[in-house]
């Protein structure tokens, strides 16, 4: 299962993520961050320290959103501490493509 919690409001989000993202729990995401005005967004950190597991689907679902953030010119960021995630992060590039 995933939990979102935003502990930042607008104009400069912070989504923290609990649990793991994957095939199963991506809608999730989804729904909280089809739900900001991207209007008033000047920039979103997703903080992964939290999350347990994550899989092709929710690594794609993190470089989709910088790619369309980018498009508002909106940053995206990524704060994680939690080694496992980190080396898969490293491992596929994700660092390198979203430069975080």
């Amino acid at each position: 299962m995933l939990q979102v919690t935003m502990t930042k409001g607008l104009p400069d989000v912070t989504l923290v993520l609990e649990g793991e993202l994957d095939m199963a729990t991506g809608d999730i995401l989804r729904e909280v961050v089809d739900g900001l005005d991207l209007e008033k967004l000047n920039s979103i950190t997703f903080s992964l320290d939290g999350l347990a597991f994550i899989d092709s689907t929710g690594i794609g679902q993190l470089i989709g959103y910088y790619r369309s953030f980018a498009k508002h010119n909106t940053q995206v960021y990524i704060n994680n501490n939690n080694k496992d995630i980190e080396e898969v992060l490293e491992l596929v590039g994700v660092r390198e493509i979203m430069k975080t």
